[in-house]
């Protein structure tokens, strides 16, 4: 418990806001500054209220604002938040979305693990992440991380071989189940960036976000760089953050990931989300193109479909589109798409 609370005192916190979200950040802010953290880095991306001076009159020297001018995106928004986070000398940064509010034990549960961890791994190669159940449903329902990790040679978390699996756990049958509680220590191959905590010798192994990506898919490419350097992160399901807003993309609101790409969310969401995962896909994932292109044509093609019997071609359009986009390595803020 001491190791931990003599850790927290040089933990920042990193998050990024905009838009006219201030309530929203406030209960954020107000959930870590019990947590005897050493300083919060709060990146204005472009919002509609005066974030510097009224922070700073509610917190103090605690909060360290960057005022960005304008909304850059996610990306270069937590590229700036974590590089002035090690600029002012932070050991550790946790990283958090501006809705993403901390249970007060949060931190702490992941201290524990990380430190425990450290006698099996270097600073430079660890990463823990806290349980947001949005994010971790399936995990929550049973679903075993083999199905949930990313399969190589898959586009867009589809592959045929799963389609079996896929049809069976919509089945009263085959509807996944907990048997027992949920490990408290789960290692995965990808994370978000809401909850994720890191040395910041993380950082001089890996680097910092691509600001290319401008919004989504940024944290997965981020942190996908941790497993390429043989590192690890571990999911920590006792460390809880709640979500105050629902996320656009979480498929639990749609009959399935078709339905949520062609119904949910802005264009310009359903753009960069689309393109920059095709990217990915097309440049992590892929050890076998014909394979690849076989994930990739079915895709398109039950999308396709979907599309048409949802009467949303113009989305397919755009979709469509990012996919080429994506595949083709165009990254960087779309002019049709500004954000």
């Amino acid at each position: 418990m001491c190791q931990e609370m003599k850790i927290a005192k040089t933990v920042t916190v990193v998050t990024v806001t905009y838009g006219q979200r201030e309530q929203l950040l406030r209960q954020v802010l107000d959930s870590v500054r019990g947590m005897d953290i050493s300083k919060i880095v709060v990146v204005d991306n472009g919002s509609q209220w005066p974030v510097g001076a009224e922070l700073t009159a509610a917190y103090g020297d605690l909060v360290d604002v960057v005022e960005m001018g304008a909304n850059t995106g996610s990306a270069k928004g937590f590229a700036t938040g974590i590089q002035r986070a090690l600029d002012l000398g932070a050991e550790y940064i946790w990283l958090l979305d501006d809705d993403n509010c901390p249970r007060s034990d949060a931190l702490q549960k992941l201290l524990k693990v990380y430190t425990a961890e450290l006698a099996n791994t270097l600073p430079d190669r660890l990463a823990v992440l806290a349980f947001r159940l949005e994010h971790q449903a399936d995990l929550a329902r049973g679903v075993p991380m083999h199905r949930i990790n990313l399969k190589v040679n898959s586009f867009r978390g589809f592959n045929v071989l799963d389609i079996p699996y896929k049809v069976w756990r919509r089945t009263h049958w085959g509807r996944p189940q907990l048997s027992g509680q949920i490990p408290e220590v789960i290692g995965v191959d990808l994370a978000v960036y809401g909850g994720l905590l890191f040395h910041r010798k993380l950082i001089q192994a890996i680097g910092l976000p691509n600001g290319e990506f401008i919004l989504y898919g940024d944290d997965i490419e981020f942190t996908n760089r941790i497993k390429k350097v043989s590192g690890q992160i571990l999911l920590v399901t006792s460390a809880v953050i709640d979500d105050l807003e629902s996320t656009w993309n979480v498929k639990d609101n749609f009959s399935n990931s078709f339905v949520c790409n062609l119904e949910g969310g802005a264009d310009i969401r359903a753009y960069y989300s689309m393109r920059n995962l095709s990217y990915f896909d097309s440049t992590e994932l892929l050890n076998n193109k014909f394979i690849f292109m076989i994930n990739l044509k079915c895709y398109i093609l039950i999308l396709y479909v979907y599309a048409i019997s949802l009467r949303r071609k113009e989305r397919f359009n755009l979709l469509f589109r990012a996919i080429k986009d994506g595949l083709s390595g165009q990254l960087g803020q779309n002019e049709k798409f500004p954000l």
